[in-house]
């Protein structure tokens, strides 16, 4: 995707100028650029805009198995308020994507009805999921009418589809429980009831459900307010008002036996948890996550939760299937179950881990897409990079112990810097229009990029300033549609107010602010240090990760900061310099030291430096690590291996400067080395020989980490320790070190005999047993599997399986994908798994996918928004050598060739052979540059020696087996 300087391109662009014109406060700064466009084919997607609706009264009956006719499915009455804002409008046009309408009807707020046109009275268009109503005579321009609509329609199976779906469960005696909720963002709404579903539309929705009577209490965004229950073996279940709000928020969940199983009732509304019967009591910590939230938002804002309109619910449902990890209805969020019921027992530190960011995340989104929502979703940013941003730095502020503001470079920064380095990427404001484009706007640009730009804008703006700033924001526009300049003036009032930006000379915000919303990529900031005199001179370019890459010229408005060996600053985040042009000249004290730029990585840019100060950054890395800090120090490795592999770094100089790694077990340090590494062994993957010297250097590499963290946790260790050692020992196990082998396979045989393992440490121990074990282990886990009450250690599991070595207990994994014993979110994750877990189980994956490719179209859902079965045969591309490549590409050529699959398959295929030819071309340099920094360490060389000739005779012994 490529970036431009657009503004608000969607349908109503021109109408919205004119009547709510852009207008800046600020003499001194130029206003930003906006253009608009035309409506082009792509725009045919969006809404006409001359009818507008005001609320909606919707009644939905919910029918499950006890109806034979048409078992899981809905029929659904509606009254709309409407409004036409244009003269002459005829024809009213809205979404709709139900299987029938069954009637319609448009009345005049007197109870007239409007004619409606003979002829052609009505149009639907699947393409655009628009149905058209055409009149006989002109709506009055401001006049409210009612329009009528029924119809009726089916429940999806299972989440991937969104719209109004069902789901099941096996409760504590065996039955299986069926429930029925919603799923509506981006565009899903339309499923449930006809509706204008884009964001822009908001409207007030008064919701009417009836169930089976023997179902249990329905939930919804709002309580309910009164209860029928007058009719025939079914209760109809009537909710307040919601606030004004967009469609995609609305939400519902109709039940066997869902309840709240969590709750704090000292707050108004209480806040509660809601999940499965057999969860009661196992969301504990979920409901922390949320009230201490609440709170801190309610406090941050000084816009408490209570206040944002009476009738909100502050719900949170644990849902066993969902189609992402959370999404923000406004009164009722619904997760994955994964990340809501936890026990330190039984969930990995990681999910944990991620649940108190997500819980925060969805909380933000109540301010922060809800009461305000993005114009359309070319503003995706605005809703989620703001959610991404307090979901790690304001959760740090009162879950202190998981010391996220740290995992934010990870989750983050370095994500965002990973994926934005592409020749194709967009800008975080980029036009999109189709269903597909705004999927795929919801990703690493609009999450990543976003919050990290955010962050280090709070960082020059200062946190007083940015408070200041998103209070105005939300104070000025509640319950209504904004945009990036509607962001912008909030921003610029606030700082303008503060002086916060005063200390830089020509710095314009305005400048900075365009830039970074609506260019692409990032810049790579080029040190060269006279050390004699202290010169620092600086320049910058766009950074693209592909060597042949043409430049761009684009400049971006870079915030400075630097540390030297002499006056180390690492904690001073506010730039002492904004750097606007494409050079400049800074000064240090004389003398040669270390320089590192870009405080603990904050900033979005990457750095690089001349060879003597490589040099000395190195040594300090490697002799003095502790003055240097753990952030900047996984910035270096970060850098380096982006560098080497844009070829602006050879591997030489990349690998000496990485031998500090022997010494360092810091989780943050690791986290992208593993990245960089796992990058390089992918494409050493079928060059046996060389896989095995360059394991045996990793390892090396890693044994003092392993040591150090040892194999068991620690009492009253830290997450982030916790995190490094399941991180550190999956990779070791993975790559075959052979103490981490023995100790898991001894944990697991434990396990076996009825020992607790530690979840902190059941990851690479499941892997390894299984791995390593045979059927007796298989079915061990997979019993397990089937007998765990938590999602997050059933998906634990699963990874294990995955990596079993025997084809036969492989395929019979891969079966249980196809069936409800592997929840449909988890389908394609499972899939992966047996390809990760091991690297000869590719084969047999192939096997599996040839021989059951129409059923893996239906379980996995083939044409869900997230494509999962492109993504499963692309996937499988990568871990096969080229006779799995050639039999794979015959077999899709042959097959294949009419299906949704067939390019992205091919595309896949050329890409691992790609990929294995880079590996090819590139093993002996590589191994040559790690064996020439690893001799320069002491000891280096016979550690390598040893570690090569064990992983040789692994390496052998798999390949014949």
């Amino acid at each position: 995707m490529s970036y431009s300087i657009i503004a608000l391109s969607f349908l109503l662009s021109a109408v919205l100028a004119a009547d709510y014109p852009i207008t800046w406060d600020s003499e001194l700064e130029e206003e930003l650029p906006q253009e608009f466009s035309s409506r082009n084919s792509d725009q045919n997607y969006r809404l006409p805009g001359d009818v507008i609706p005001h609320e909606y009264d919707i009644y939905i009956d919910l029918y499950f198995d006890e109806r034979g006719d048409r078992p899981f499915s809905y029929d659904g009455r509606e009254n709309i308020i409407i409004q036409a804002v244009k003269e002459n409008v005829k024809q009213i046009t809205l979404h709709a994507n139900v299987d029938r309408i069954n009637g319609y009807s448009v009345m005049t707020e007197a109870g007239t009805p409007v004619k409606i046109d003979v002829d052609q009275p009505m149009i639907i268009e699947p393409q655009f999921h628009f149905l058209r109503i055409n009149l006989a005579e002109n709506l009055v321009q401001g006049q409210n009418y009612t329009l009528f609509i029924d119809y009726t329609s089916t429940m999806n199976e299972g989440p991937m589809k969104r719209g109004i779906w069902k789901g099941s469960y096996i409760d504590d005696d065996n039955q299986e429980r069926f429930y029925a909720t919603t799923h509506f963002q981006p565009y899903n709404a339309r499923q449930a009831f006809p509706c204008w579903d884009e964001p822009l539309y908001k409207a007030v929705f008064k919701l009417h459900l009836s169930r089976p009577s023997n179902f249990t209490t329905s939930y919804s965004n709002t309580p309910i307010s009164i209860i029928e229950d007058n009719l025939s073996d079914r209760i109809r279940e009537n909710f307040f008002p919601t606030p004004k709000m967009s469609s995609y928020l609305v939400t519902f969940l109709v039940s066997d036996t869902f309840k709240v199983i969590a709750e704090d009732t000292s707050f108004s509304p209480p806040v509660r948890i809601i999940g499965r019967s057999n969860t009661l009591g196992l969301a504990d910590k979920a409901l922390e996550f949320a009230v201490k939230m609440t709170k801190y938002f309610g406090d941050f804002l000084e816009y408490p939760y209570s206040t944002l309109h009476p009738n909100l619910n502050n719900d949170h449902v644990s849902s066993p299937d969902w189609a992402s990890a959370g999404t923000e209805n406004w009164g009722m969020v619904g997760y994955r179950e994964l990340y809501l019921i936890l026990n330190s027992s039984e969930t990995i530190m990681s999910v944990e881990h991620y649940a108190a960011t997500l819980v925060s995340h969805e909380l933000a989104h109540k301010w922060f897409g809800n009461l305000i929502t993005c114009f359309w979703w070319s503003n995706t940013w605005i809703n989620e990079g703001f959610a991404s941003y307090f979901g790690y730095i304001a959760t740090h502020e009162v879950f202190p112990e998981y010391e996220l503001h740290e995992h934010f470079n990870s989750r983050y920064l370095q994500a965002s810097l990973s994926f934005d380095s592409g020749t194709g990427t967009v800008p975080m404001n980029h036009d999109v229009n189709t269903p597909a484009q705004v999927t795929g706007h919801f990703g690493t640009i609009s999450y990543s990029k976003a919050a990290a730009f955010l962050r280090m804008t709070v960082d020059m703006i200062t946190q007083p300033t940015f408070r200041k700033a998103c209070q105005y924001f939300l104070r000025d526009y509640p319950f209504e549609p904004t945009d990036q300049y509607d962001l912008y003036k909030a921003f610029d009032r606030a700082v303008r107010e503060d002086g916060t930006l005063n200390e830089y000379l020509n710095f314009n915000f305005t400048h900075y602010y365009d830039v970074w919303v609506n260019q692409p990529g990032y810049p790579i900031l080029n040190v060269s240090i006279d050390h004699a005199t202290g010169e620092m001179s600086l320049s910058q370019e766009r950074f693209f990760i592909s060597a042949s890459a043409s430049p761009t010229g684009q400049i971006y408005p870079i915030p400075i900061t630097y540390s030297t060996k002499t006056n180390p600053g690492f904690s001073n985040l506010k730039p002492v310099y904004m750097m606007s042009g494409e050079k400049a000249v800074l000064n240090k004290a004389a003398g040669e030291e270390w320089v590192i730029f870009n405080h603990q990585q904050h900033a979005l840019y990457r750095v690089n430096y001349d060879d003597t100060t490589w040099d000395l950054i190195s040594e300090g890395l490697l002799n003095e690590p502790e003055n240097i800090h753990h952030l900047n120090r996984a910035q270096v490795v970060d850098d380096v291996f982006a560098l080497m592999r844009s070829q602006r770094m050879t591997y030489e100089k990349g690998f000496h400067i990485l031998r500090f790694l022997r010494n360092e077990k810091n989780y943050h340090v690791w986290n992208p080395a593993i990245s960089g590494l796992t990058w390089l062994r992918n494409r050493l993957r079928f060059l046996p020989e060389s896989l095995a010297e360059f394991d045996s250097i990793v390892l090396g590499l890693m044994e003092y980490a392993i040591e150090e963290l040892k194999f068991e946790p620690a009492s009253g260790e830290t997450p982030t320790v916790s995190l490094t050692r399941q991180e550190i020992l999956q990779f070791a196990c993975n790559i075959g070190h052979q103490k981490c082998v023995e100790d898991s396979k001894q944990k697991y045989s434990a396990m076996m005999d009825g020992a607790w393992i530690d979840p902190r440490i059941r990851r690479h121990v499941y892997m390894t047993g299984v791995r390593e074990g045979g059927r007796q282990e298989f079915e061990f886990l997979l019993h397990r599997h089937e007998q765990s009450n938590y999602a997050n250690d059933q998906l634990e599991m699963l990874r294990g399986l995955g990596a079993t070595r025997d084809p036969q207990l492989l395929t019979e994994y891969l079966q249980l994908t196809l069936t409800k014993s592997v929840r449909s979110h988890d389908k394609l994750n499972s899939f992966n798994f047996a390809l990760q877990g091991n690297p000869e189980n590719a084969n047999t994956v192939l096997e599996f996918v040839k021989n059951n490719i129409a059923d893996i179209r239906v379980a996995y859902v083939e044409d869900a928004p997230p494509t999962p079965v492109n993504s499963a045969l692309s996937n499988l591309a990568a871990y096969l050598d080229e006779a799995g490549l050639e039999d794979y590409e015959k077999w899709v050529q042959n097959t294949q060739a009419n299906t949704l699959q067939y390019n992205s398959a091919l595309s896949g295929i050329r890409s691992a052979r790609q990929n294995n030819a880079w590996g090819e071309a590139n093993a002996d340099m590589i191994l040559s540059a790690m064996k020439e920094a690893q001799d320069s360490m002491p000891g280096g060389s016979a550690t390598v020696a040893v570690s090569t000739a064990l992983l040789l005779a692994t390496a052998v012994l798999v390949r014949f087996a």
